[in-house]
């Protein structure tokens, strides 16, 4: 994703990283590797987010776990 893309999405999205309960220091990693949404990783399996740079089991772990809570509303 571009930086382009990054300013396409209202500022009140529940799936934009900011509007998450993720910590400040994984949205800023994630930010880092260029993403912006929580469903940047819907299509993507653990293993495939543990060879992007920056990404982390807690990460990963989070991420997912917020995924399940917004999808749960």
């Amino acid at each position: 994703m571009t930086e382009v893309d990054f300013g396409n999405f209202p500022d009140d999205d529940p799936d934009l990283l900011e509007n998450t309960a993720l910590p400040k220091q994984f949205i800023s990693r994630l930010r880092k590797a260029f993403y912006t949404r929580l469903s940047d990783f819907d299509d993507m399996d653990d293993i495939q987010m543990l060879r992007e740079p920056g990404i982390n089991w807690r990460i990963i772990k989070a991420v997912r776990s917020e995924r399940a809570r917004i999808d749960a509303k």
